[in-house]
């Protein structure tokens, strides 16, 4: 799945700029290209790279706080109801995924509820937005824009062909001395054309005090293969502001496939501030709870800025492809469900909704109906999207597990040993393509291409999907019916 995109890009450049009948095949254009980069690498040796740009830097933190830091306990949104907490996970699956997450959002805007007396949307009580690779597009865009993203996300990004500009960009020679430089490679070029048609040069002080929902962007540590999220928590063990960090770089460190796209590397300057380590790692809470354990190694990791200098990040569903394990992640980190809840100002919660918009793909068979061994290149595909599937499915399982454990939890927290009336409710709904009634249908949207490109239609039935998805699904329904009778 994830080596299908250069596959289908370097097909589809031969064939819009005339090369479908010259002999010339992708491994040969990449010897090509391994030549002419030789040549644009020897100007640069020679003095040419005073013209390149340096990639944005995340700036350390001064001795005042940030103006508007970016805790996500902070960024809850206003006239919201305490007593419900709506929580959304984005998967990875390139446009597919962006597409089917913005289904989501678009059913949550039609979905009307009554609580407590107060007629509104199921969308203006989401809280939480969890997202990774494609999904992330999708949730930066909604915390930016709020209710612009169902008026122009779909022509400013779903149905425009992203992947055939990238292209154009990558093969025109006026870049190609910028794409030399070791400051500037394909993730920087990406991150300037994502800014151009989304996001503007906005940064996350914009996402700050705005109505709408917390956004969690989470990319993957190159080095510990762990999630990485884009919040003030994980940039105080830096000693860095995300603040200042671009929307546009960390969604593009979040859809930074490995091979297709350069790692994005921020800076590490942990230990030349006061200590910004969590308090649960100085207390005797470390020691009676061994789960802390390897989120306190992950922790400790960036907190020596002298040893880990940079971080190099890359495609968030690496390591979480569902957004689900930065939620479980985050409880682990505010000491648990009762903990968390307090922190988020949502002590009094009464019911808890947590959706996952899951556009893994599925498996090819086609290799079954034939008696030669696959190509390299199909085998290294279907052997991606077998593991994350397996992966996936281990994830749901842990959060299923977690859920259980996080609601005898909070009634033990709030009731003790006796029958508690002031418990909280959870609803998961597992939103996943893989559970569409449809077989055709089912079939054709798991098997779209992990691209950026998709044709009108395409994204139409995506969109579509979601709100069936929701519809169907009985855990969802189940909340809609307990909800409108309070």
């Amino acid at each position: 799945m994830l080596y299908s995109f250069f596959i289908n890009a370097c097909m589809r450049y031969n064939t819009e700029y005339g090369n479908e009948g010259e002999s010339i095949t992708c491994f040969g254009y990449a010897g090509v290209m391994k030549n002419i980069t030789r040549l644009v690498l020897l100007f640069v040796v020679i003095g040419l790279t005073g013209c390149a740009a340096h990639f944005p830097v995340n700036p350390p933190l001064s001795e005042a706080e940030p103006k508007t830091p970016y805790y996500l306990h902070k960024q809850r949104g206003f006239d919201r109801s305490p007593e419900l907490l709506v929580v959304l996970a984005f998967s990875g699956g390139g446009m597919r995924a962006s597409a089917l997450s913005y289904g989501v959002l678009k059913t949550l805007a039609e979905t009307p509820i009554n609580w407590r007396g107060k007629p509104r949307k199921l969308v203006d009580e989401v809280d939480l937005i969890s997202s990774v690779s494609g999904g992330s597009f999708t949730a930066a865009y909604y915390g930016l824009k709020g209710y612009r993203l169902f008026d122009d996300y779909e022509s400013q990004f779903l149905k425009h062909d992203v992947e055939k500009v990238l292209l154009m960009r990558l093969f025109n020679p006026m870049r190609w001395f910028k794409l030399g430089s070791p400051y500037y490679d394909r993730s920087e070029m990406a991150e300037e054309y994502y800014d151009e048609i989304l996001f503007h040069g906005a940064m996350f002080s914009d996402l700050a005090g705005r109505p709408g929902p917390a956004i969690l962007i989470n990319a993957t540590d190159l080095t510990l293969g762990t999630g990485f999220g884009f919040h003030q928590e994980q940039f105080d063990w830096m000693c860095s502001s995300v603040s200042d960090f671009s929307l546009s770089r960390a969604v593009t460190a979040s859809s930074a496939v490995p091979g297709l796209f350069s790692a994005v590397t921020i800076f590490n300057y942990g230990g030349q501030c006061d200590d910004r380590s969590p308090q649960w790692m100085r207390s005797e809470d470390l020691k009676n709870a061994p789960e802390l354990k390897p989120l306190a190694r992950k922790v400790s990791s960036y907190l020596d800025g002298k040893e880990r200098p940079y971080i190099h990040l890359v495609d968030g569903g690496l390591a979480d492809n569902l957004g689900l394990r930065a939620v479980m992640e985050q409880v682990t980190m505010h000491g648990g469900a009762n903990q968390m809840l307090d922190d988020f100002d949502l002590g009094n919660t009464r019911k808890i909704l947590v959706i996952v918009a899951n556009a893994a793909a599925a498996p090819n068979t086609d290799i079954n109906k034939k008696k030669n061994p696959p190509t390299a290149f199909f085998s290294i595909d279907a052997a991606t999207t077998v593991q994350i599937n397996l992966y996936n499915d281990v994830t749901i399982n842990h959060f299923r597990g977690n859920v259980r454990r996080w609601k005898d939890e909070t009634s033990l927290g709030r009731c003790g040993k006796t029958r508690c009336k002031n418990g909280v409710d959870f609803y998961f709904v597992n939103a996943s393509l893989a559970d569409l009634k449809n077989k055709d249908e089912r079939k054709f949207l798991q098997e779209l291409p992990t691209t950026f490109s998709l044709q009108s239609d395409e994204v139409d039935r995506l969109v579509k999907a979601a709100d069936v998805l929701l519809k169907n699904s009985a855990e969802f329904q189940r909340f809609l019916s307990d909800v409108s009778h309070n």
